[in-house]
């Protein structure tokens, strides 16, 4: 009976192992306003008020209302979303920047 009960714990050991390592990679969502950004990094003060960065790079892809645009488009005060993605070194890399549609031109009051 020990020995089930010790395989079945160190079973269960490496499947928690597994998962936690699994973690890497995975995709992060953070919406809220852009507070500062640059050539090589982006920061947000999410909804809940929290200010969460990422590493941008050549990589990183913008999308404004599901079109192509550029880093240069993106302006501090704006609302986004950013897909964060979990490096092997702990670094959280934006793997996207997606902006709203731009403000019309004309507002109806």
């Amino acid at each position: 009976m020990r020995k089930a009960f010790a395989a079945i714990a160190v079973m269960a050991l490496v499947a928690v192992s597994g998962l936690l390592l699994a973690h890497e990679g995975h995709e992060h969502k953070v919406m809220g306003k852009v507070v500062t950004i640059d050539e090589k990094k982006i920061e947000v003060e999410s909804t809940d008020g929290k200010k969460v960065a990422g590493v941008l790079s050549p990589d990183t892809k913008y999308l404004r209302d599901k079109a192509p645009a550029t880093r240069t488009d993106v302006k501090v005060g704006e609302r986004v979303v950013i897909v964060l993605v979990e490096g092997k070194d702990k670094v959280q890399n934006v793997k996207q920047v997606l902006l709203g549609a731009p403000a019309s031109a004309e507002h109806k009051h």
